[in-house]
């Protein structure tokens, strides 16, 4: 086991806790199995009305390393928030209660923080509604620094790394100064929203290409950003005001790409009166991070209205895999 020798932990790992009696110790073993042992995991209940509280207070009562926050029902980002005001650590880590990590999760993620201001892992991806699948892996397969935002943000939201907050480490000191906090108003992407704040003040992103987080999606992801479409512009606001000083035309056509799964999904079902103002808000997109003369095309050229049954056809097909 790896161990350093400092007053205040290395890391702090915030997990916020709301009704997960059923996965909760497994989540919570993972974390306490790290080969890297100067740690502090934060547990906030969230108003759980399950037994979630008391195993909560079980790890504290037997551990050390873990403190719990108990809490009224505020929603995940208030929890995290209180995690972060709590936390002692330099770095700061996140993990949620019904996943798992493996054991050289902080490890690995810690030994690239040298000379970086936010370190990014893969993950493993299990998908509940197909058990009996094998887990897919979500990483770059390599070791890469960046330096400039727009090639971070299209490279990690491509492959799909971008997305989470789980999977990457946050140097507190930055969170601290800058007042980075959860938007508590959020019900979905909450965590980029975070991720870009961030970004906003910091210069230097490692990606390495391990798996050390166990993702498991629920069985109704696929309805997670039915609700939350619009709150798409907000990221796109933060977006645009991380990439303020990248000089010439800014290329992203992940995050078309990221946009359309979102409004496909949210095209199942609602009518084209509905949808219209969320179609031109994707040609706006398309217009503006496109990166060939064929990219995202039918964005591009087709009116709205001829963007609908588009939409519709690939939300069929979606909902049939």
């Amino acid at each position: 086991m790896e161990k350093i020798n400092n007053d205040k932990p290395v890391i702090s790992v915030i997990i916020p806790v709301y009704n997960a009696e059923a996965t909760l110790r497994r989540c919570v073993d993972s974390v306490l199995a790290q080969s890297l042992n100067s740690f502090e995991a934060i547990l906030i209940d969230d108003g759980s009305t399950d037994g979630s509280g008391k195993i909560c207070d079980e790890y504290a009562a037997s551990e050390s390393r873990i403190k719990v926050i108990d809490q009224p029902r505020g929603g995940v980002s208030s929890a995290r928030n209180a995690g972060l005001k709590l936390a002692q650590g330099e770095w700061l880590a996140f993990c949620d209660s019904d996943d798992s990590v493996c054991d050289y999760w902080l490890s690995s993620l810690y030994a690239a923080t040298q000379g970086s201001d936010m370190v990014v892992c893969g993950y493993n991806w299990l998908r509940l509604e197909k058990p009996d699948t094998h887990p897919v892996q979500k990483t770059l397969g390599h070791c890469e620094r960046f330096t400039e935002i727009d090639v971070m943000l299209e490279t990690l939201i491509a492959n799909r790394l971008f997305q989470n907050i789980w999977n990457k480490l946050f140097n507190r000191d930055v969170v601290s100064r800058n007042s980075i906090s959860f938007q508590e108003a959020f019900n979905v992407f909450e965590d980029e929203y975070f991720v870009l704040d961030y970004l906003s003040k910091v210069s230097t992103v490692v990606c390495i290409p391990e798996c050390s987080y166990n993702y498991f999606s629920p069985a109704d992801y696929l309805k997670k950003y039915d609700c939350g479409i619009d709150a798409f512009q907000e990221v796109v606001a933060r977006i645009f005001e991380a990439l303020a000083y990248v000089s010439g035309r800014i290329k992203l056509p992940s995050m078309v790409k990221w946009y359309e799964k979102a409004l496909i999904r949210y095209s199942a079902a609602h009518t084209y009166p509905e949808m219209k103002d969320r179609i031109l808000f994707a040609k706006k997109l398309a217009d503006n991070f496109y990166d060939g003369p064929l990219s995202h095309i039918s964005f591009r050229i087709l009116p709205a209205w001829a963007i609908y049954p588009l939409l519709k056809m690939k939300s069929k097909k979606e909902q049939e895999l």
